[in-house]
């Protein structure tokens, strides 16, 4: 997973999920964001449950078509850590920072 350009800022970022081998389309069914400290922080599952709907690119708190929300978004805070996850036939995650101004940092787990 990476974001989608070095721009990203809150309040929705946008994520680019590449799945190796699935070039045209990664296969997953569930999306996580954690805090560091393992609080959710937004969550979402494919309906109906499988892969055949997951999408190369979204956006933090906007929900996918063929995806229902488990838990609701909660705002990502400038000086923030947090950990997207992508979960299926195979799973990706990346760990950003979002900085004082709100600007959206990949960074090392």
């Amino acid at each position: 997973m990476k974001l989608a350009s070095q721009e990203e800022r809150l309040p929705s970022p946008r994520f680019v999920v590449e799945d190796p081998e699935h070039p045209e389309r990664p296969r997953y069914n569930t999306v996580q964001v954690l805090d560091r400290g393992g609080a959710m922080f937004w969550h979402l599952r494919a309906e109906p449950f499988g892969d055949q709907n997951s999408v190369s690119q979204f956006s933090y708190g906007e929900q996918p078509a063929s995806f229902e929300v488990v838990e609701g978004t909660r705002p990502l805070e400038p000086g923030g850590r947090y950990v997207v996850f992508v979960i299926g036939t195979n799973r990706g995650s990346l760990h950003f920072d979002v900085d004082a101004e709100g600007r959206v940092l990949a960074v090392p787990p």
